[in-house]
C-alpha cells in the first residue's frame, strides 16, 4: 500500500529543490519511482491517486481528462492561472480593514553578511510586546539553534541577536500585518505581505530561506513568486518551532531544520 503521506513530502521536496511552483504527474512521477515510494509506471499509480483525491493542492484547469498540474501542499488553494506577486512594498491581499486590532509585525533581523533568512508567520503576543523574537519560552526556536550549532544560548536578546549574527542567521516574518485575536496563526485575517524580495536584493548573500511553519509556508508560497528570487536561493519548509506543534518532537524539529544548514 502506497505511503500518501511520503509521497506528498516528496513531491514537496521535488518542488522546492526544482524551484516549480506547479508540476505534472509524469514529471514528479519518476522522481517517487526513484525514491521508492511508486512504482516506475509512467505515472499511471499517481494518476490515480490524484483521481481519487488523494493528493492535495492537485486540479485540472482544463476539465476533465485534461493535464493535472500538482502544487506544494502548503501552497494556499488559488486560480493556477493567478500568479503571485508582491509590490515593490506590500500587498494588500484583502478589503479595507475593520475597527478591529491590527498587529505590526517586527523590523527584520539581518546584516550584509546573512545566508540564512529565517521567515515566521507573524510575531505572538509575547514577542510584539518585548519587540523581541521568540520571545515566547514555550516556542522551542532558541532551543533549536543552540543544538543546530552546539552552543549555549545566552539570556539577553542582545547577546542573541549577536549570536544570530555569528552564524549569519536572519529573522522576519512572511506577513507585514494582520488582523489577529490570539498568538495564534490560525486567529489571521486582513493581512498584508512584506516585501520579501525586496529584502532580498538589498541582503544579496542569503542563500536559503527556511519558512517556519506551515502557515509561513502557505503564506510565502501564496503570495510569493518564487521565480522572481535569484536562482542560488534555496526554499525550505520546516516545522513550527511553536511548543504547540505537537506533530514533531523537539528532536525531530532539529533534524529537519537541520536542512538548512546544507550546502
Amino acid at each position: 500500500m502506497a505511503d500518501i503521506n511520503r509521497i506528498i513530502y516528496l513531491i514537496d521536496e521535488y518542488l522546492e529543490s526544482n524551484r516549480l511552483n506547479h508540476v505534472g504527474p509524469s514529471e514528479v512521477a519518476a522522481y517517487l519511482a526513484k525514491n521508492g515510494a511508486l512504482p516506475s509506471d509512467g505515472g499511471k499509480t499517481l494518476r490515480r491517486h490524484l483521481r481519487d483525491g488523494k493528493i492535495p493542492n492537485a486540479e485540472q484547469p482544463g476539465g476533465k481528462k485534461q493535464s493535472w498540474y500538482i502544487r506544494h501542499s502548503n501552497c494556499k488553494k488559488t486560480s493556477l492561472s493567478t500568479p503571485a506577486h508582491t509590490s515593490e512594498t506590500e500587498v494588500i491581499m484583502t478589503k479595507v480593514l475593520t475597527s478591529s486590532v491590527v498587529t505590526e509585525g517586527l523590523a527584520p533581523i539581518a546584516d550584509s553578511e546573512s545566508e540564512f533568512l529565517i521567515l515566521g508567520t507573524l510575531p505572538g503576543k509575547v514577542s510584539l510586546e518585548t519587540q523581541c523574537y521568540y520571545a515566547n519560552q514555550g516556542n522551542q526556536f532558541w532551543k533549536i539553534m543552540s543544538s543546530l550549532f552546539d552552543e549555549s544560548i545566552p539570556l539577553a536578546y542582545e547577546d542573541r541577536l549577536r549570536f544570530l549574527e555569528k552564524h549569519h542567521i536572519a529573522l522576519w516574518d512572511v506577513l507585514k500585518s494582520a488582523e489577529r485575536i490570539s498568538s495564534l496563526d490560525s486567529d489571521i485575517k486582513n493581512l498584508t505581505i512584506n516585501d520579501i524580495l525586496g529584502f532580498i536584493s538589498k541582503h544579496p548573500n542569503i542563500r536559503v530561506i527556511g519558512l517556519n511553519g506551515d502557515k509561513a509556508s502557505t503564506y510565502f508560497r501564496t503570495y510569493i513568486n518564487i521565480d522572481e528570487l535569484p536562482k542560488h536561493i534555496r526554499v525550505v519548509s520546516l516545522p513550527s518551532s511553536s511548543s504547540t506543534n505537537t506533530h514533531f518532537t523537539l528532536d525531530a524539529k532539529i533534524d529537519r531544520w537541520e536542512t538548512i544548514l546544507k550546502q
